[in-house]
């Protein structure tokens, strides 16, 4: 579905349209591979090794 469907859909769903239209910006720059990169102070603030927003999701996913 394209943007301003999702962004119907979501309204309808009960979201209010600036949550919305904000949540689509978010999946905007997610499409557009702005979350493909970190810093390397990231994992030197978090002791560990980054991982990408996708590792994140997709580990989520899997404890459902």
């Amino acid at each position: 579905m394209d943007d301003d469907e999702w962004t119907s859909a979501a309204v309808a769903s009960g979201m209010p349209r600036p949550a919305a239209e904000f949540s689509l910006t978010m999946f905007a720059a997610s499409r557009n591979g702005e979350f493909n990169a970190t810093a390397p102070s990231l994992e030197a603030v978090i002791g560990r090794p980054a991982k990408t927003v996708h590792e994140v999701l997709e580990a989520a996913l899997r404890s459902r």
